[in-house]
């Protein structure tokens, strides 16, 4: 989702838009008792005068999380704003009025590019571009009573104005959640059977992954893709990060006539983690290609780290590294036990990441999850939690 940053985010957002629309006046964002002063000549004033909690998403939760996991529920925001104008003509301010309500009409939404091209220099710890929920905006209907309260409680003489309102804006809890550990065994497979048409165009049916109940694998295994009607010639698969702009091309050989299996083998160390999208199709570019399934690529977790922050009460730094670079906008959390903590806003690629938060002493399984797929801590052929400096850390 987003950090607290996310209605400065906003604000300046929608300020940057306006500036760039109106092409001289300035766009203030002062208190309307202020506003008038705020700025000499021809201005536009953007007042944040509520933020509201948006009940849609109030017991959403965030992204990146499995089931069976109790995160924090995010706090959901609709932000109303009035839009005033202020000049010395008053003609003019009506030209100025049209012409930003025209800004943020034309685009009802802001863009995850929009967002951060207007916070990059001014707020670079914001990740609200990262946001999945689109960010809207829209005129909001006030009656004249509402208008001639709002105006008497600030104080000031009315100006013609304009109110708007902007949501979701996701902002992400403080507090760690739970994530407890993944179950070792559970009972037989209670899925109903899978019914499709039978169109005759090729299809992925299914992934298999190396072991039973694994959920993604690490770069460098191999997965099993379950295909129907593939052509009997050498084919590609195609993968396409979800998360980030990231795309990698597999050659594959010719399967043979009426295969109803292809063996992938995921590229090296540098795959990053997160979902992926999977299809097949001729290696000479022929059509048509499969559909696309969701393919998940784990982190793969190379060293552990624990040592004091300070603090009182007294905190701990755990860094994780991994053998994949973790890329900006991918979002990764550290999971030390059953305590979930979300790792900061990216804005370099890195193999290493920290997060530092009050724990309990002794010896706690660290996973790392990047998008949503974890590191892996089960030895599934054998059932068992595995061991290790790369799965285990000693909090003192």
């Amino acid at each position: 989702m987003s950090n607290s940053l996310a209605v400065a985010a906003v604000t300046l957002t929608l300020r940057a838009r306006l500036f760039a629309r109106l092409g001289g006046p300035r766009v203030t964002v002062a208190p309307p008792n202020k506003a008038p002063d705020a700025a000499t000549g021809d201005h536009v004033n953007l007042f944040l005068y509520r933020a509201d909690l948006n009940p849609a998403f109030r017991n959403a939760d965030p992204a990146g999380w499995q089931p069976g996991e109790s995160p924090k529920p995010v706090l959901p925001l609709v932000l109303h704003y009035l839009l005033a104008v202020y000049s010395d003509d008053e003609a003019k301010a009506h030209e100025l009025l049209g012409a930003a309500m025209l800004a943020l009409h034309d685009a009802p939404m802001l863009s995850g590019d929009e967002i951060r091209a207007a916070t990059a220099a001014a707020l670079p710890g914001s990740d609200l571009h990262l946001q999945p929920e689109r960010v809207k905006i829209s005129q909001e209907t006030l009656s004249q009573d509402d208008i001639t309260k709002m105006w008497t409680a600030f104080g000031t003489p009315f100006r013609m104005s304009s109110a708007y309102e902007v949501t979701a804006v996701l902002i992400d809890s403080a507090l760690p959640g739970g994530s407890p550990p993944p179950v070792l065994r559970r009972g037989g497979d209670d899925r109903g059977p899978g019914v499709r048409p039978d169109t005759g165009s090729p299809a992925l049916l299914g992934i298999r992954y190396p072991a039973p109940r694994q959920v993604a694998a690490a770069p460098g295994e191999r997965v099993t893709l379950l295909v129907e009607s593939v052509p009997a010639v050498a084919l590609t698969a195609r993968l396409q990060h979800l998360r980030v702009r990231q795309s990698v091309s597999v050659p594959l050989p010719a399967p043979g006539a009426g295969a109803a299996e292809v063996a992938l083998t995921l590229p090296g160390a540098g795959l990053p983690a997160g979902p992926w999208a999977v299809d097949l199709g001729p290696a000479a570019g022929d059509s048509p290609r499969t559909n696309a399934l969701a393919l998940g690529v784990a982190p793969v977790v190379t060293a552990l780290a624990a040592g004091a922050a300070g603090g009182t009460p007294a905190r701990t730094e755990v860094t994780v590294t991994a053998a994949q670079p973790v890329l900006p906008g991918q979002q990764a959390a550290v999971l030390v036990g059953a305590v979930q903590l979300p790792v900061g806003l990216l804005t370099a690629a890195g193999r290493s990441v920290a997060v530092t938060a009050v724990l309990p002493s002794g010896k706690a399984r660290v996973r790392l999850r990047v998008d949503g797929v974890d590191s892996e801590i089960v030895d599934r052929a054998q059932g068992t939690f595995r061991t290790g400096p790369t799965v285990e850390v000693t909090i003192p």
